[in-house]
């Protein structure tokens, strides 16, 4: 989860420089003194907040419990909360700026990447891939309605605990495919070279499984996905998510994204880290 949290700050700093072949990553220090958080980390806190919270830890019945619907009764009342306290500072897309302040909010139609680039916590909560997409796409839903978003938000998802569980690159993208409905090329350069500004789940994903699919470690996995150019906040963020629980990151990288956070989100992935165990 924090991978994603990490992978959205280091795209922060690369997100104004223009197209892919303007950008330079400074090879020794990707987290830099601008680097800053987005709404990316935000949601993708509100949701861990929202598993914490709806899934207490029961030692007497064996574990965590929860239900679906405290989950997304959470969740909704969380990503509002979140959402409104950090308002000021970040650019919402219209129907998200409106859900955050509808009396009774609704689901609306949406083919953006938005519930995808908040789902990590989900694959860090559950022991299997069954719920981690059950719970993966009532996260999503409670923004959107669109078929093809849930679905890559619950792909996504489940690549992502497939990471955690060390299971072998082949097999997550076989998994991808599958789940998707699409026919992926791991190609990374002919990916590069017809990537645009996008935030379509269906264009961004796969870009950001291509950078984590063809990278030894989290850092190389990270300079890829911002290469790609276009929207590097959320190429980044999803990249790292898998990047994260794939192979892991560094303790200082951890360290230099604790300080940038808000005391609040920092407290959050304590929490969450302690949680998850």
């Amino acid at each position: 989860m924090f991978g994603a949290v990490i992978g959205d700050i280091i795209g922060s700093s690369y997100i104004t420089q223009g197209p892919q072949e303007n950008i330079e990553i400074d090879e020794t220090r990707l987290l830099k003194e601008k680097s800053r958080y987005s709404e990316i980390s935000v949601m993708t806190l509100a949701v861990a907040e929202a598993l914490m919270r709806a899934m207490p830890v029961c030692p007497a019945e064996g574990g965590k419990i929860c239900s679906s619907g405290d989950f997304q009764n959470s969740l909704i009342v969380l990503m509002r909360k979140f959402g409104r306290k950090f308002e000021k500072y970040f650019h919402y897309g219209r129907k998200f700026r409106a859900w955050l302040h509808q009396r009774r909010p609704f689901p609306y139609e949406s083919e953006s990447n938005g519930a995808a680039l908040r789902i990590s916590p989900v694959a860090w909560a559950f022991d299997n891939i069954f719920d981690v997409e059950r719970f993966a796409e009532l996260a999503a839903r409670v923004t959107t309605n669109t078929a093809e978003t849930v679905k890559f938000s619950r792909t996504l998802a489940g690549m992502i605990f497939l990471a955690r569980m060390k299971k072998d690159k082949d097999e997550i993208k076989n998994y991808f495919e599958k789940r998707a409905e699409i026919n992926f090329s791991a190609e990374i350069e002919k990916i590069r070279q017809d990537f645009v500004f996008s935030t379509k789940c269906r264009e961004t994903i796969p870009a950001a499984f291509a950078a984590f699919l063809e990278s030894e470690n989290f850092d190389e996995a990270m300079k890829k996905s911002i290469l790609l150019g276009g929207q590097t906040t959320a190429t980044a963020s999803m990249a790292g998510a898998l990047a994260q629980a794939y192979s892991g990151v560094s303790v200082l990288t951890e360290v230099e994204t604790y300080e940038i956070l808000h005391k609040q989100l920092k407290f959050t992935v304590e929490k969450f880290e302690q949680w998850k165990k």
